[in-house]
Order: C-alpha cells, then sequence, then structure tokens
C-alpha cells in the first residue's frame, strides 16, 4: 500500500513543520516521506476499526494498536525506544516503557522479526573490552527481552547489567555474549 500526501501550506503552517521536525527528529527533506509512513500506520489503524469489529474497549489497548501500526509502518525494522515513545506520544519515560512493553508483550507473534532485528542490532555494534562485551541499549524493554533469552537459555549465566558511571552503556559477559548471538543466529564477534 503506498500512501502519499501533498503538502499545503495553507493547511500545514511552517510552526507545524517545525514540530514535527523536532518530535520525529528529521530534516525538511524527510517529512513528506516521514508523514506517508504514519498516514499509512493510520489508514491501516482505520481499516482495522472498519473490518474488524470497531475499537479496542479500553484506551491502553488503543494505543498499543496505534503503537503497533506506527512501528509496522513507521519504525519498520527496530522498536522504537521508551524516549521515542515519549516524545510521539507525550507520555512519561514510565509510561512510554509499560507501552512498548505491554504492546511487545501482547502482539509478540507480530512483532517478533522486529524485536529480533532490535536485539540483533544491539549485539552487532557490541565491542569487546576486557573479556566482557560493551554495548548501548537506549531501550529497557530490549535490554529484558536480552535478559530473557538469556535466563530462558543458560539461567547461571550472568544477566546484561549497567556500566557504572554510564548513561545507556551495558557489559555483557564473552558466555551471555555468545549464547546470545547463537540464540538471535549471529555469528560470534572475536
Amino acid at each position: 500500500m503506498d500512501i502519499t500526501f501533498q503538502i499545503d501550506d495553507d493547511e500545514f503552517e511552517q510552526n507545524q513543520k517545525e514540530l514535527i521536525k523536532k518530535t520525529l527528529k528529521i530534516e525538511d527533506a524527510e517529512i513528506q516521506e516521514a508523514l506517508s509512513k504514519i498516514g499509512k500506520a493510520s489508514l491501516t489503524e482505520y481499516l482495522t476499526m472498519l473490518v474488524e469489529g470497531g475499537m479496542p474497549s479500553r484506551a491502553d489497548e488503543a494505543k498499543q494498536d496505534r503503537l503497533l501500526y506506527l512501528i509496522e509502518s513507521y519504525f519498520c525494522d527496530s522498536l522504537p525506544t521508551e524516549s521515542q515513545i515519549s516524545t510521539i506520544f507525550q507520555l512519561t519515560q514510565s509510561q512510554s516503557k509499560t507501552l512498548l512493553k505491554n504492546t511487545v508483550s501482547r502482539f509478540r507473534n507480530k512483532l517478533d522479526e522486529v524485536l529480533a532485528n532490535t536485539m540483533k542490532s544491539v549485539l552487532g555494534d557490541a565491542e569487546h573490552s576486557n573479556q566482557i562485551f560493551l554495548v548501548v541499549i537506549s531501550s529497557d524493554v530490549v535490554k529484558d527481552e536480552l535478559n530473557m533469552l538469556i535466563t530462558q537459555n543458560e539461567p547461571t549465566f550472568k544477566p546484561i547489567t549497567k556500566r557504572k558511571g554510564s548513561a545507556g552503556q551495558y557489559e555483557i559477559s564473552e558466555d551471555s555474549h555468545a549464547l546470545l548471538c547463537r540464540v538471535l543466529g549471529l555469528n560470534d564477534v572475536e
């Protein structure tokens, strides 16, 4: 499905464009494509409502549905961070974490590939240093999912832990890193 919009300056004022650019962290040249992707998410939401029996009865479910459609249409191959969700949905960091966690849980089958791609991306950027791997993880939900994989497959292995003195850098033991690479189908980084 190809959704496009013609942005008319009469209907879309400069201050609105600036807010969109700030919220989505994009440049002028990216506005058209971003709005088309968001439009596709919106249309998918409405089509689902029309075809599959209406809107969810709970506000939380409606937010989860909306986030699912944005992940599928706008974010595509990776999960958004809690910070991105906070900005787009105008929620607190804690509310965003809960929304992302509940959305991943509720739509696990639909988001399985996106979640795996996100975890692979984190592991792919790992740097080996002094018998540990250092990674930047921008989402608590992704960290929790990686730790769940460790616990499910080798409960005696060390979980991912925050590096002292760092805002978003984490340490992964060599054995846990090798396990995660194996489980996610990545070649182990030496």
